[in-house]
């Protein structure tokens, strides 16, 4: 109506309206719903005064039933599970099922009796409770039993140790189950607990002998120690309270990288324990490994001087190189700056590393930032101390400004020829550039092995917490590859 209204406002209030009988009771909204009923002369309904559409159940709910919330949801389950489990449960008794239970018996019994006097006949019948004696304990013997509650007490519990009592009466067998004494409550027993760290204790010892012997079958691979230089091992142990298992675990960290989790299980340790012992025996085994970094006489380096070498570098006594192992990012920008590379484009820790002709190891720098040059490692580090006058040292391109600081010590450098964009090399350079290069691949070939230790690879990223034992690590590195097979195959 008020729809009608609105689209035409001339209509007066003694228009004929038509509205619909959906959202009106006829019985109650109607003056003539009576006359209408009983006579059918009664063409029209006419609502009674004041009447407004009440019912709207024939239209449609345009607001949707709001949906119940999964957290809502989830405090309801709760509450309704801590509701059921504060409630106390009952449970019967077997006694109890014993006396209510009644067996009905039939007893066959063809006797004549007076119809007369059949009055108020019951049925024959036994209970349960009343055909046996049940077996009983003193309650201040038996076991204490539990609270049932929700949790703990199936539903589908079945009687465990159950004994079985049958009874004849009149030619039937009744078999009744007599709960057993015995509660089902089983103390907990320590001897259960002390299984398990024995058998733990078992898991961990053949762990470790496992370990053993991979190492020691294949050190090599663990400890980057070749079969014949094993003996090294029982050298140290004999000069140092060091065990072995721990010399093992250092070399193994070194060698392959593995976290200290892994090691742990390993060798049946705790990673505390792993950390610690690597922390503690890292400094004694680089100690004895710098004695194995030794830079040799002049004739000693002459004796052992390879073919290639003695045409016309004979004098040669060092050949140098740096090596560069990326590291995480510092926190400290000072430190970030510091250790910027740009020839790796990332954090790193820089060596100078020097080696003999035939691939000897003769010096290891300390560890420097990737930003400090060439230059300043060798004048720093005091590998200009190792030389002796009229010595001659191999390097690459790179290390042109060394050639000041060795001509103070009366020294040489030997390089490969500079080369530029705008001039084009003669041919004795590019022959004395090839014949150099031949003879310094030596030196990247040890760097080579060094790297074969996964925690010093280009790109091993370094924890920041390990950078204090780096230079530790790279000793100890560099004395095991003395240790290892001749770089260059002796010719006779």
């Amino acid at each position: 109506m008020k729809r009608d209204d609105k689209r035409n406002p001339k209509l007066s209030n003694t228009s004929s309206l038509w509205c619909c009988e959906d959202h009106f009771s006829l019985k109650d909204d109607m003056e003539n719903y009576c006359q209408w009923m009983l006579t059918k002369n009664v063409k029209r309904l006419k609502l009674k005064t004041g009447t407004v559409p009440h019912r709207f159940d024939c239209q449609k709910r345009h607001i949707p039933s709001p949906i119940e919330r999964q957290g809502a949801k989830k405090r309801k389950h709760l509450s309704l599970i801590e509701e059921v489990l504060s409630s106390p449960v009952s449970l019967p008794s077997t006694s109890t099922n014993l006396q209510d239970e009644c067996l009905e018996m039939n007893l066959d019994e063809n006797t004549k009796v007076n119809k007369s006097l059949q009055v108020d006949i019951k049925t024959p019948f036994k209970s349960k409770g009343t055909m046996t004696t049940p077996q009983v304990i003193s309650v201040a013997c038996s076991p204490i039993k539990g609270l049932q509650t929700v949790q703990n007490y199936n539903l589908s519990q079945k009687v465990l140790d159950e004994s079985s009592a049958k009874i004849e009466v009149d030619n039937f067998k009744i078999d009744i189950l007599v709960e057993n004494s015995e509660s089902e409550y089983e103390c907990p027993d320590e001897s259960s607990s002390e299984d398990e760290l024995f058998a733990m204790e078992q898991y961990k010892k053949h762990m470790l002998i496992g370990t053993i012997m991979s190492i020691e079958k294949n050190p090599k691979i663990f400890l980057g120690l070749p079969p014949r230089s094993f003996y090294l091992i029982k050298l140290i142990t004999e000069d140092v309270p060091l065990p072995t298992n721990h010399i093992y675990v250092v070399l193994k960290k070194l060698r392959l990288n593995m976290s200290f989790t892994i090691l742990a299980l390993d060798f049946g340790l705790s990673v505390s324990s792993i950390s610690r012992i690597f922390c503690k025996s890292l400094p004694v085994l680089a100690k004895i490994m710098q004695d194995l970094i030794v830079w040799p006489d002049k004739t000693d380096i002459s004796r052992h001087l390879p073919i290639p070498f003695r045409a016309r570098y004979a004098k040669v006594q060092s050949i140098i190189d740096c090596l560069e192992i990326q590291i995480e990012k510092p926190s400290n920008p000072v430190h970030q700056a510091h250790t910027w590379s740009n020839y790796y484009s990332c954090n790193t820790i820089k060596y100078l590393l020097s080696c003999t002709p035939d691939g000897l190891v003769s010096f290891v720098s300390e560890g420097y930032g990737g930003r400090t040059t060439d230059c300043t490692i060798v004048e720093d580090s005091g590998f200009l101390n190792k030389l002796s006058p009229g010595a001659l040292v191999m390097a690459d391109r790179g290390f042109k400004n060394v050639s000041v600081l060795l001509e103070q010590r009366g020294c040489s450098l030997v390089r490969p020829p500079s080369v530029s964009s705008s001039t084009r090399s003669t041919k004795s350079e590019v022959r004395q550039s090839k014949q150099i290069a031949a003879l310094r691949i030596h030196v990247e070939r040890v760097i080579g092995r060094l790297r074969d230790f996964t925690m010093l690879s280009p790109h091993a990223c370094v924890d920041n917490h390990f950078i204090p034992v780096l230079d530790l690590a790279v000793i100890v590195s560099c004395g095991i590859i003395n240790m290892q097979d001749h770089l260059i195959k002796k010719q006779i």
